[in-house]
């Protein structure tokens, strides 16, 4: 189906309308998308990677920004989405989207996954379920692997959406987060990537907001574990991290007219 309206509005994903109407509508993720706009942070002829992709709407998007010139990988786990996900570069003749069938959490790993859980499919390691899921053995990598050892082009942007492995994907990227230093867009899944979040801004002077306040001017950003912990009942589960040297350009480009 073609996506109607919104960021990925052209792109042709494969969706099952009984649960995935708002991609179709182009209305999904937009209390996000209208507070970062990704052509903000992610250049034409740039590199995106989109971890935990489901159906390739954040692909889509991120597509659309970087142009023929650039690149994405969308990385899925989960057979039955990555079985759906893997036709989305032929029915809109991207090249430069590459589908992945890997987790990106742990590196050099194989995981239980629960993998027929539609967008919460995740690592039974890391994701509590209220029901008996069934599983299955995936491979799984950690960010320095992905770049330097399976030569994944390195990202200008990132969508996390592990299911709690965002735990482990925030601390096993030193060379990338250090070198390369890339904006994230993280969903966290419990107190325990809350805490990996608040080491992961001291460790690689990172700076994160809520998105809800993201465009909001005069709004100091978290900075350290005590910070992000002490607001942590306030907090959605979406965060935008941006490397310090990059604070004065979200300030340039909120301010008031």
């Amino acid at each position: 189906m073609t996506v109607r309206a919104g960021p990925a509005q052209g792109a042709t994903l494969i969706l099952d309308m009984r649960r995935n109407g708002s991609y179709w509508l182009g209305t999904y993720d937009n209390w996000i998308l209208d507070r970062i706009r990704i052509g903000d942070w992610l250049p034409a002829g740039g590199v995106a990677w989109d971890c935990g992709s489901y159906v390739g709407y954040y692909a889509a998007i991120f597509r659309k920004v970087v142009g023929d010139t650039g690149s994405v990988v969308a990385f899925e786990a989960s057979p039955s989405n990555y079985e759906r996900l893997q036709h989305i570069p032929g029915l809109n003749n991207w090249s430069n989207l590459a589908i992945v069938n890997r987790a990106v959490g742990p590196e050099h790993a194989t995981l239980n996954f629960a993998g027929e859980l539609g967008g919460s499919s995740g690592p039974v390691e890391t994701k509590q379920f209220a029901h008996p899921v069934v599983t299955t053995r995936v491979d799984c990598s950690g960010v320095d692997e992905l770049c330097f050892e399976r030569g994944v082009p390195q990202p200008d942007f990132i969508k996390f959406d592990l299911e709690g492995a965002e735990t482990y994907a925030l601390h096993n990227g030193k060379r990338m987060f250090t070198e390369k230093r890339p904006v994230l867009l993280l969903e966290l899944h419990g107190p325990e990537a809350i805490t990996a979040l608040g080491e992961f801004l001291s460790k690689y002077q990172y700076q994160c907001w809520d998105v809800r306040n993201f465009d909001q001017p005069g709004l100091e950003p978290f900075e350290d574990g005590a910070g992000i912990e002490k607001a942590a009942s306030e907090l959605c589960n979406t965060m935008v991290c941006l490397p310090a040297e990059l604070a004065s350009k979200r300030a340039r480009l909120i301010a008031p007219e």
